[in-house]
């Protein structure tokens, strides 16, 4: 099953790049999609998880949104 979440302020392949390095530094496989603004995970963000990857998005200038499925 994957998760995904909304995700603002990606324009490049650089930003998808910056994004799902992000997600990597605290442990978690991401696929960021720029077409549609969102990112794809494996599992479900705890509230930790959510919380840190929320704070190292908006430091390079991205913001993570609900999730949109489950």
């Amino acid at each position: 099953m994957s998760f995904e979440y909304r995700i603002d302020g990606m324009t490049c392949g650089h930003c998808v790049k910056t994004v799902e390095e992000s997600f990597l530094e605290i442990g978690i496989k991401a696929k960021a999609d720029r077409e549609r603004n969102l990112v794809i995970l494996d599992s479900e963000l705890s509230d930790e998880s959510l919380s840190r990857i929320k704070d190292n998005l908006q430091e390079a200038g991205y913001s993570l949104g609900n999730k949109i499925n489950s």
